[in-house]
C-alpha cells in the first residue's frame, strides 16, 4: 500500500533503498560502458572492425553479462519505481515537470517488459535442457544477455528520469526555501582625511 514520507508524493514501502539500488546499477553500468568504449577504442581499426574478433566477443559478451548482474538487485522492483514515478509526476507542479519524464518513463517500462520476456524465454530455454554441458548453458546465457544488451541500455540511458523525477518530489514536496544567506558585511566607514600642503 502506498504510503507518503512528504504529503504531494507517492511512495511504497522500501522505496528510498529501490532509489538507492537503481542509483547503483547506473553507476555500474556507466562503468561497464565506459570500460567497453574504451577497450573497442583500442581494439578496432578506423573503420570499426575488430583486431581480434574473439577477444573482442568475449569482452562485448563480459560486458553484457556485467549489465544484466547489475539490473538484477532492480529488477523485481522496477515496475514498482516506474509507478510511483508516474504517480509523483501526475502530482507535481506543471513548471516543475519536464517533459522528457513522461516519454522516458514509457521507455523504461516498454523495456523493463523486453527484460521480463527475454528472461522468461531463456529460463524456458534452458529448463527445457536440464543436462546441457556448463559451456552450453554459458553460450545460452550469453545470448539471452546480448538479447537483453539494448532494453538494458535503455535503462542506462532513461534510468536517471526516476531519480530525477524522484527528487524534484520530494523537492516540491518540501515547499519553497527560505532564504538562508547571509548579508554581505557593510563596508567600512569611511573617514575624511583633509591634507593640506
Amino acid at each position: 500500500m502506498p504510503y507518503s514520507a512528504h504529503p504531494g508524493i507517492i511512495s511504497v514501502p522500501g522505496h528510498r533503498k529501490m532509489i538507492s539500488r537503481l542509483s547503483v546499477f547506473l553507476r555500474a553500468a556507466d562503468a561497464a560502458l565506459d570500460a567497453w568504449d574504451l577497450y573497442s577504442d583500442e581494439h578496432t581499426d578506423l573503420d570499426g572492425w575488430p583486431y581480434d574478433p574473439e577477444a573482442y566477443d568475449d569482452r562485448k559478451a563480459g560486458r553484457d553479462r556485467a549489465v544484466w548482474t547489475a539490473f538484477k538487485p532492480v529488477r523485481e522492483e522496477a515496475g514498482a519505481l516506474l509507478d510511483a514515478a508516474e504517480a509523483d509526476l501526475g502530482r507535481m507542479p506543471i513548471p516543475s515537470v519536464h517533459n522528457r519524464w513522461a516519454w522516458q518513463l514509457s521507455q523504461l517500462r516498454d523495456a523493463l517488459d523486453q527484460i521480463a520476456a527475454t528472461r522468461t524465454e531463456y529460463r524456458e530455454l534452458l529448463a527445457a535442457h536440464p543436462h546441457a554441458s556448463p559451456e552450453a548453458r554459458d553460450a545460452t546465457v550469453d545470448a539471452r544477455n546480448a538479447e537483453a544488451w539494448s532494453a538494458l541500455y535503455t535503462w542506462l540511458v532513461h534510468g536517471r528520469a526516476v531519480l530525477e523525477i524522484h527528487a524534484t518530489a520530494l523537492r516540491t514536496a518540501a515547499g519553497p526555501r527560505i532564504a538562508t544567506a547571509v548579508p554581505p558585511p557593510a563596508p567600512p566607514a569611511t573617514t575624511s582625511h583633509t591634507t593640506r600642503r
